[in-house]
């Protein structure tokens, strides 16, 4: 999505950065290659998997109180937020 509307606002002839940041989700290997370099929040998805299944295996072993977990993610500074 971010990809898209930065393809928008220079259609629009809108400048990234210097008028709007643009930051994405996710750090799709796509994202260093654009114009400009999209910045972008990095998730760890094996992880984020790992312990959602580590999670459902607690629920189905008896647990009954909900947990909450917090993930470390890393925001990646490029061009289009500088």
């Amino acid at each position: 999505m971010a990809i898209g509307c930065m393809r928008a606002l220079a259609e629009n002839h809108i400048p990234v950065p210097r008028r709007v940041s643009i930051v994405g989700f996710n750090d799709i290997s796509v994202s260093q290659y654009v114009s400009p370099a999209l910045s972008t929040i990095r998730v760890y998805t094996e992880f984020m998997g790992e312990e959602g299944m580590d999670m459902l295996y607690e629920r189905m072993n008896g647990r009954k109180i909900a947990k909450r977990t917090i993930l470390e993610t890393d925001l990646i500074i490029r061009e289009s937020s500088k």
